[in-house]
């Protein structure tokens, strides 16, 4: 609601119609009279009127820079939401992560348990076993050393290989002469000699 408020300025009233309060009407009146007063101090040959137009730019030039001002803070501002926006985005995504790893952390604690639990179970049950199991002799326990070496052999690709001397080598057989034909006249002078060396 509009209201008038009388305010003094540079010794003159002044009727103002306004919505805004009249202590802060009557403030900016005495900065206006002060303003005036100052600019005739400064210049004695100005009149009211140059005074005045003084005290206008005075004060459009501070309106314009606290317009540019606000425009400067009005685009921080925006900067700033745009940041806090991305910033509240990635807060989001974490808490939604550190949610998923909380559960699977849950899981798998419990999965822990669950084998600790079996563990327990089955160490338990080795242990009767034991108490059961019959007592080898050396000649078994050799026997499965003996096994579980070549088991081992096997699976690490060991090849056994005989190893020779050579002097253990057999020695070369003579290949055999090839015999001459035998005629008859031959073997009948033979059997003559024979005859002859036994008489």
């Amino acid at each position: 609601m509009k209201k008038r408020v009388s305010v003094q300025i540079d010794g003159r009233s002044y009727i103002v119609i306004t919505e805004d309060d009249e202590e802060y009407v009557k403030g900016i009146a005495a900065e206006v009279s002060e303003g005036l007063l100052k600019a005739s101090r400064s210049a004695k040959n100005l009149d009211v009127r140059d005074c005045a137009i003084l005290v206008a730019l005075d004060c459009c030039d501070d309106s314009k820079k606290e317009k540019r001002r606000n425009k400067e803070l009005v685009v921080k501002a925006d900067q700033i939401m745009q940041h806090t926006n991305e910033l509240n985005k990635k807060c989001t995504d974490y808490k939604s992560m550190l949610t998923d790893a909380i559960n699977e952390n849950t899981r798998l604690s419990k999965r822990i348990r669950a084998l600790e639990d079996q563990l327990r179970v089955l160490s338990k049950d080795n242990e009767r076993l034991k108490k059961f199991e019959p007592k080898k002799t050396d000649a078994e326990k050799q026997f499965e050393k003996t096994v579980q070496e070549k088991r081992a052999e096997r699976l690490m690709g060991y090849v056994p290989m005989e190893q020779g001397s050579l002097f253990d080598l057999e020695e070369a057989q003579p290949e055999p002469q090839p015999q001459k034909p035998v005629n008859a006249s031959d073997y009948a002078k033979n059997n003559k000699k024979k005859k002859h060396g036994k008489h």
